[in-house]
């Protein structure tokens, strides 16, 4: 049976699976407020539950571009993944007559390390073999019994023992080096619906989603190849055209959920300040008044102020 699911993920995509028991998963400590929606219970939501299957889809991030806003291109694959998952539960059911639920709200990246599919890493995200931290998780409920022997779910990798190059490279300090992280702080963590905070600003740079910092120097990840971003992907990330209020280009890339007009416009805003775009100050100014967002009129000043007062 497992080979056959196996043969079906990878069918959509998916080049690394494992499964792990429902035995609850116990956070500590703080968690992002998207998270507080995730059960620790997986048989809450499907109570004949018998395992997860673990599912990876790797990707290559993009090669940095100066001057150029960009995105992280983790974004891409997961919402490929998501869609993935969708139809690999489908099959599933369809082919091998099982109970599947994808993309349970539940806690993936314990699951991942408990069923040793990865290893979590000093900048809290987990690693999958050749892959690195460049993959993409997705889950699917199970009502058959196929756990293998159980990893400890918050085990630190080897790989990071004598390593600290993540916690020394965050530009925030968000990393504590025990594989937590400071979620108050971490550029990637920011609550999507409210305005960016003010100190962290200048540390995005051009990312519109998402920070590639603490990945881009893990030697976990010295084995994947950066590619270039695509043309399309690159002309949709248009400033002008994003503070335009033209953003729909980006929803076949990040899916609707992540390419939200208000979202967006309030990071191309901080995008266009920190990349010194005084030539984006006609499409910022009118902005200042914006009725329909506090934080894109918030995010709209400070870009103002920036630019004018730029050296």
């Amino acid at each position: 049976m497992k080979d056959r699911l196996i043969a079906l993920a990878r069918s959509f995509g998916f080049e690394e699976c494992a499964f792990a028991s429902v035995r609850p998963v116990r956070q500590t400590g703080p968690l992002h407020p998207q998270a507080a929606v995730l059960s620790e219970e997986i048989t809450d939501i499907m109570p004949d539950a018998k395992c997860v299957m673990l599912c990876a889809m790797p990707y290559r991030p993009f090669i940095p571009e100066a001057g150029q806003a960009h995105v992280d291109a983790y974004y891409l694959t997961s919402n490929r993944a998501h869609e993935a998952v969708q139809q690999l539960a489908r099959a599933i059911a369809e082919q091998l007559s099982l109970s599947a639920v994808p993309s349970p709200p539940i806690f993936i990246k314990p699951l991942a390390v408990r069923s040793g599919l990865g290893e979590f890493g000093r900048n809290g995200l987990v690693s999958v073999g050749q892959y690195g931290t460049r993959a993409a998780l997705q889950t699917v409920l199970l009502n058959a019994d196929l756990a293998a022997p159980e990893h400890e779910d918050r085990a630190l990798s080897p790989h990071c023992t004598s390593c600290g190059a993540c916690v020394k490279a965050c530009p925030v300090g968000a990393l504590d080096g025990t594989g937590r992280v400071d979620i108050s702080r971490c550029l990637r963590a920011q609550p999507e619906g409210e305005a960016f905070p003010e100190p962290l600003r200048k540390s995005l740079g051009g990312s519109l989603l998402g920070c590639d910092i603490c990945q881009r120097v893990c030697p976990r990840n010295a084995q994947v190849i950066p590619a270039a971003m695509p043309d399309e992907l690159r002309r949709a990330l248009d400033l002008s055209q994003l503070l335009s209020g033209n953003f729909k280009p980006l929803i076949p890339f990040l899916g609707k959920n992540n390419a939200r007009r208000q979202r967006l416009t309030a990071r191309a805003l901080i995008a266009a300040a920190n990349l010194k775009r005084h030539d984006l100050l006609p499409l910022i100014a009118p902005l200042r008044e914006c009725r329909e967002s506090e934080m894109v009129k918030e995010h709209a000043e400070w870009a103002y102020d920036q630019l004018n007062h730029a050296e």
